[in-house]
């Protein structure tokens, strides 16, 4: 196929999208509407598990080859953490970033491992340029003690056009209104224990 000047222009629009809409800053949009009464103090860990700081490609042909990174702006283990302690005090907890359990001085402490943060898009359709990816998360709570109180997977999807920036904040959203609605149900407490939602799955002990 002859390339015109127009077929020119189209690709080098292309990859300048690619180029330059790479990047995501971690903001979480509007939580769920869920009354939640004030509850008791909870840590939060500063940082999140395997969380990677490529967290998907931005493409180019009509073969969707990888050529640019897609990127967390700052540091995204601790940006991370920062949209949970959000959704955390959503459900009415005193929420307290930690960097270590043991400076938590004797609360429970939400945790969280990252199992998928990918994403990816496709220029060759330019001006259309469509994104979309899967956030996944192992969300967990541990005593002061470090016994495991609760634990549960969460997963957020989300497609777009255009800029990274929104479709991830969209799967990050739905992901965090997911473990909204079963901490707006949830009483951890530091001294009694934590009484988990019915789906949680971690299992109990003799089983």
């Amino acid at each position: 196929m002859k390339l015109t000047t127009k077929h020119l222009t189209a690709l080098l629009a292309a990859m300048t999208v690619v180029a330059t809409g790479c990047t995501a800053t971690l903001n979480h949009g509007k939580f769920s509407d869920i009354a939640c009464p004030p509850k008791g103090p909870v840590g939060v860990s500063a940082r999140a598990e395997k969380m990677p700081h490529r967290i998907g490609w931005g493409t180019f042909t009509v073969f969707a080859i990888p050529v640019a990174p897609v990127t967390v702006n700052g540091e995204p283990d601790k940006e991370l953490m920062n949209q949970f302690k959000a959704a955390v005090e959503h459900c009415g907890y005193q929420a307290k970033l930690v960097q270590d359990p043991g400076d938590a001085a004797g609360l429970p402490v939400l945790s969280c491992s990252v199992k998928k943060f990918k994403f990816r898009n496709y220029t060759w359709l330019f001006p259309l340029v469509f994104n979309w990816g899967t956030v996944t998360v192992e969300v967990s709570v541990k005593g002061p003690d470090g016994t495991a109180l609760w634990s549960k997977s969460y997963n957020g999807k989300a497609s777009g056009l255009y800029s990274f920036n929104s479709t991830v904040n969209k799967a990050l959203t739905v992901m965090l209104n997911e473990m909204i609605a079963d901490l707006a149900r949830t009483d951890f407490k530091a001294a009694t224990g934590a009484k988990a939602p019915p789906a949680a799955n971690v299992p109990r002990p003799g089983i």
